[in-house]
Order: C-alpha cells, then structure tokens, then sequence
C-alpha cells in the first residue's frame, strides 16, 4: 500500500459519486465513564439527506488521511501464515454479511470491554459499508474503463462527543438576558480520534491479511487499539524508524559529522524515492543498501556497519521504508540547534550550513542567496 492507493478510495468518497456505492451506515453513542452503549442507529446512506451524507464521507476521508507510517498504518494480522486469524475472520464476515449492525455490534463491545478507558470523554463510533468502482490501469498507465473492477471495503471511525456549554443570551422578545442551556451534544466528525479499513489495498487488488488503521495523533498510534481490536503486528512509527536509522549512522560516524556528509546520504535516499516514485513499489533499506548509501556518502562503513546493525536493530535481515527515513525535500524539516537557538532548514540547504570557529569563538555559517530578516528589518552585512 502507497499514498496512491490510500489516496485512489478517499478520491471516491464523495456524494453523487456514480463509482461508489455505499449501503448502510451504523452508529453508536458510547457512554465513557458507564462503558454502556446510550443509543445506536443503522440507516441506509442513499435515505439520508445530502449535508448528512457530507458529514459522514468527510469523516470517513478523514480516516484515510495523513502520512503513512505517521497517521496512516498498514498492519497485519497475528499470527495468520493459515489466515486462521480470528479478528480477520470476522471483518470478512462484517463485509459480507446480510446483518452488518449485528456484525458491527460485536466490534463495538470488544471496543467497550478493551479500549473503552483510553477515551476521555464520550464518544461515537460509526461503520460503513461500501463498494468503489475502479477502472484499471493499461500498460501505458492509462485508464481503461471498460476494464473495471470492484473494491468492497468497510470502515471504522470514533469520533469524540463534545458536550455544549451553557452560554448567556440576549431574548430581543422579552428584552432580558437569559442562560441558555443547550441539550443536544456535538459529535466532532471532522476530528476522529482513531478509525481502520478492511481490506487494504494496493495495485488494485485487496490485501485481505492487512487492515489500514488510523490515528489522530501523529506518530502515536495507540497499541491498545492495535493489540486488542485489530489483532495486528505493532509496527513502528516513521518518527522511530528515522530515529533508529540515525542511530545506526552515529554509530558507525561517531559523534561528529560533516553537514555535506548528511546531505549526501538523504540525496542518496532521495534518488531511492524517486525510483519508488516511478515504479509505485515501496523502496526498502536493507543492510547492504545502507552500505552502499554511506559508502556513495563519503563513509567508510567497513565491519562497524554490521555489528551497529545488530546492535541496534537486533537483526541483520532488517529493512527501513525509504520513505520514513528521508525528510520531506518540500518543507524545513531538518532542525539544527543549541543552547542559544534553534533553526530548521531544507534538506537541500544542509551543505550550505557550517560549523566554524574564530579566536576562540564558535559561529554557525549559512550561506543564504538574500537577505535575512529581524523582527521585520533586513540584517546588516559585515565581513567575516
């Protein structure tokens, strides 16, 4: 699964929409603190009105939105090499079966009975069911509609309840000022805590050994959820991932770098991603691929590479997602600081960036094309 995919079905989900098809639609109101289910719903989408239906398609888009292995995570099922998986086995029946409330119900109380104490307040958890409908790809990368397939799929969302608070109003009629006290709570479609997707998808075809899980909270997914609803493999952050290939690195460096040494690594991870980008399969790093990577870099890796391996990823058969250990090339999101400031640049600008000192004196150099600015005033130049 790639962005592409993920971003193929959220593209679907909209109202009027000829190539999806969505049937019904089950929701629960959950009280947190009594764990007891206040009120459930099951309407059929095409019998609701139009800005209900928005409501719940933004929400489920929601679902499928964020960075992968950040928001978005790709899991697979315990212990299913004989797809003995029982949380699988029912998310099939879930999608097939003719009684999709009943189905959902039993997700709903394994949620009350597992997870129910992670959510600080009342909640809603939804479910639907659709089909999209897909037109395939041909050998020029072009669609052919008359080569169409079908994707079935449903989805999970938990969405927050805000209770209203009492407000002081103005009656024009009776000329006096009143306390208005609200009844009806406010469910946060556009804000959902966590959500999942059965099956996943990629190259057109559904992984029904895998379940797309969401998490509002970005590198934190909650291995509650994951554990004891989804019954799938935890599986590390993109955060984490950097932060152990990093580690490798140092370890194999040493404490200090050359800032066009880190340069040369992340071109050499971007050309990675660049191939990925072509060919739509995810690029993976292995052992000899980081070889070859700090090697190309300027490093001398030579037995210390192994050993850091091992060391640090307890196996030499591991493998990074080129994607969660390469900075985004379009933001700053390389952080260079110390006790005196803090500042974040393009991964392009790194090799503009040195370390020098002068009588003594540590300075931090970079090399910039137009003037900086101070509180909205250009800098004064003066020669180094």
């Amino acid at each position: 699964m790639n962005k592409e995919d993920i971003a193929s079905i959220r593209r679907e989900l909209k109202t009027n929409n000829s190539k999806l098809k969505i049937q019904e639609i089950c929701s629960y109101y959950v009280k947190q603190d009594s764990k007891a289910i206040l009120c459930s719903e099951k309407m059929y989408f095409d019998m609701m009105d139009e800005e209900r239906k928005e409501l719940y398609l933004k929400n489920f888009k929601k679902i499928l939105s964020g960075k992968i292995d950040s928001k978005i995570f790709e899991l697979e099922f315990k212990n299913n090499k004989l797809g003995e998986n029982l949380t699988q086995k029912h998310m099939f029946d879930t999608l097939r079966t003719d009684n999709f409330s009943e189905a959902t119900l039993i997700i709903v109380n394994k949620i009350l009975e597992e997870t129910c104490e992670i959510y600080e307040k009342d909640f809603m958890i939804t479910f639907v069911r659709g089909e999209a409908y897909k037109s395939a790809r041909k050998d020029n990368n072009e669609l052919d509609d008359e080569l169409s397939y079908t994707l079935g799929f449903f989805l999970g969302s938990i969405c927050p309840i805000i209770m209203p608070k009492k407000s002081l109003k103005f009656d024009f009629e009776e000329r006096e000022f009143i306390t208005s006290v609200p009844m009806n709570a406010i469910i946060n479609t556009e804000a959902p805590i966590e959500g999942f997707m059965f099956p996943s998808f990629s190259d057109n075809a559904a992984e029904t050994n895998k379940v797309v899980y969401y998490t509002q909270k970005e590198n934190q997914p909650n291995q509650l959820f994951v554990d004891n609803i989804l019954d799938c493999e935890f599986k590390p952050t993109a955060k984490a991932e950097k932060e152990r290939f990093l580690e490798v690195v140092r370890d194999v460096v040493g404490a200090e770098i050359e800032p066009e040494v880190v340069s040369n690594i992340y071109e050499e991870l971007g050309r990675r991603l660049d191939v990925e980008a072509e060919s739509g399969e995810v690029s993976l790093i292995g052992l000899k691929d980081m070889e070859r990577i700090l090697e190309n870099s300027g490093i001398k890796t030579e037995d210390k590479l192994r050993s850091s391996f091992l060391e640090v990823l307890g196996a030499e058969n591991y493998e990074f997602k080129a994607s969660s250990i390469t900075p985004n090339q379009g933001m700053k999101s390389i952080k260079i600081d110390n006790n005196t400031a803090a500042i974040t640049i393009g991964p392009q600008d790194i090799k503009n960036v040195k370390q020098v000192t002068k009588d003594g004196i540590r300075y931090l150099m970079i090399r910039i094309d137009d003037t900086a600015t101070l509180e909205g005033f250009d800098l004064v130049t003066e020669e180094f």
